[in-house]
């Protein structure tokens, strides 16, 4: 019975695409657990001759200080998944909050105001804007998770105060305000899931760019930190041996394309279910 349900729900309209985008992104995670915590070598660790290729022993060979690739790879995947992850649930929770705020206020200096601020962060990519204020925070992946909490609630607030306001319009709307519910329980029963539905959508395509601006803000050097495992910081320091060693570059790079693909099938899917197609 169970397993006609499932069957039923893949032959819906982007079910076989979130399912294959949750196993793709599963099966990272859980090597990304077992790999670093139980596997054989320390993500640091001197384990063998530097440059060493593929082998059984080490199958994605050893980098230019005698370090498992392998290890590194996967111990990379909690460190930018995790990163990610707050980078998009912090501005998501406060650029949603702010926008529903806005789609029901009515003072026009305060909107204006407001609004200018949001109009003026989108304006920038959100790229530059992260390399301009690390010179000011100083690197790492803290200052990172700071600046996608304080610039990237923007695009959030801008989806969720479009959304509030045709909400707060709908026949349903009226209707309990003419039954004399109060505005907090409107807010809260009524237009805050109807937002909230729109701006997670969009998180979870925004994820991978953030995953991306992480990996990117770190292959130049202002993220994550030596010795520390993550895919950029792992290409940008195996591109200049590149033409003997490739491994150093192509495994790092295959897992960080991994998770953004497996993410982009997870979007697709509810994005087709969602126009039935």
């Amino acid at each position: 019975m169970r397993i006609a349900k499932f069957k039923e729900w893949l032959s819906l309209p982007g079910g076989f695409g979130i399912f294959s985008g949750i196993l793709m992104l599963g099966i990272m995670i859980i090597l990304g657990i077992i790999i670093p915590n139980f596997g054989k070598y320390k993500s640091d660790a001197f384990v063998g001759d530097p440059f060493r290729p593929p082998s059984f022993q080490h199958p994605f060979g050893l980098d230019q200080l005698g370090r498992d690739v392998m290890t590194r790879t996967f111990s990379s995947v909690g460190i930018d998944l995790g990163v990610a992850f707050l980078g998009v649930s912090v501005p998501l929770i406060i650029g949603t909050v702010i926008g529903i705020l806005l789609g029901l206020a009515k003072n026009k200096y305060v909107l204006s105001l407001v609004g200018s601020i949001i109009d003026g962060i989108n304006a920038f990519p959100l790229l530059i804007i992260a390399v301009a204020m690390l010179t000011f925070l100083g690197s790492g992946l803290k200052s990172v998770i700071i600046i996608l909490a304080i610039t990237n609630w923007a695009r959030y607030a801008r989806i969720s105060r479009t959304r509030a306001v045709v909400v707060s319009k709908q026949n349903y709307i009226e209707a309990a305000r003419t039954l004399g519910f109060s505005k907090r329980r409107i807010v809260l029963k009524h237009i805050a899931p109807n937002v909230s539905s729109e701006t997670v959508a969009y998180a979870l395509s925004d994820f991978i760019l953030v995953i991306v601006v992480v990996s990117g803000l770190s292959f130049l050097g202002l993220a994550a930190k030596p010795p520390m495992a993550e895919w950029g910081s792992m290409i940008a320091d195996g591109r200049a041996y590149l033409a003997q060693s490739w491994w150093l570059v192509i495994f790092p790079g295959l897992a960080l394309c991994w998770s953004a693909v497996s993410l982009s099938f997870i979007v697709e899917g509810i994005s087709r279910r969602d126009r039935g197609m």
